[in-house]
């Protein structure tokens, strides 16, 4: 099991995970990490709706207290403020779930293939790399930009071109995802890699590269490099 299986499985149901899930976790300490914030989530949120009901005191007439009539509004109020805000925390998942998650596949992506951002400084196999384009659906303009890696990878129900372009700044990982196409461009800094998502054609390009470096300029010439077929 991958890390991009483990979280689907782990936001799925976190409390129950297969033997396959948690062995993956005991050796991953990033998917360690998500599923006890995963974990604490689940726990906060069946705390809030814990609400415990008793039967109304009522009064020597058989008629309810005024002060148990007011403890059972506030345990109401308590109640209704929980569902709300297991409501917010939901609508806040589902609208930031997606960019963030897309974020950190890309970042686990980069793990499984570690060798691919070394700076060669030869330009790759360009028949390989023409497989790799055709594969993807997607050319790259003469003499735009050197490309020293190639690769078709899995990744998200796809096969997408995996390319490390050489740059002036080093090496930066170039991947096609003609199936994402977030609203916005969408900006990351994880685990010493700083990236950037950017929309384009029918989908998205994403552009990463070590920490600090200056994507604009790199970004630019990539969307000028690419056609879309």
């Amino acid at each position: 099991m991958d890390c991009l299986e483990f979280r689907r499985a782990a936001g799925a149901d976190p409390q129950h995970l297969e033997p396959g899930a948690l062995a993956h976790a005991a050796g991953c300490p990033r998917c360690a990490a998500h599923l006890r914030d995963l974990l604490v989530l689940d726990g906060r949120l069946l705390a809030a709706l814990r609400v415990p009901l008793s039967s109304p005191a009522r009064s020597p007439g058989g008629t309810r207290s005024p002060a148990r009539i007011g403890l059972d509004r506030r345990r109401w109020m308590a109640l209704a403020a929980s569902i709300v805000a297991g409501v917010l925390v939901g609508t806040l998942l589902w609208v930031g779930g997606p960019r963030d998650s897309l974020a950190r596949d890309l970042v686990a992506h980069l793990g499984h293939e570690p060798g691919a951002l070394a700076d060669t400084g030869r330009q790759a196999d360009p028949a390989r790399t023409e497989d790799v384009l055709a594969r993807g659906r997607i050319r790259l303009r003469p003499e735009a930009v050197t490309v020293s890696y190639a690769n078709s990878c899995p990744f998200r129900g796809d096969v997408v071109p995996h390319l490390v372009v050489s740059t002036a700044q080093g090496p930066v990982t170039v991947m096609v995802l003609r199936r994402e196409r977030p609203a916005r461009p969408v900006e990351f800094d994880e685990q010493g890699f700083a990236g950037r998502i950017v929309p384009a054609g029918p989908g998205s390009i994403a552009v990463i590269g070590a920490a600090g470096t200056d994507l604009d300029p790199i970004i630019a010439e990539v969307l000028a490099a690419v056609e879309w077929l």
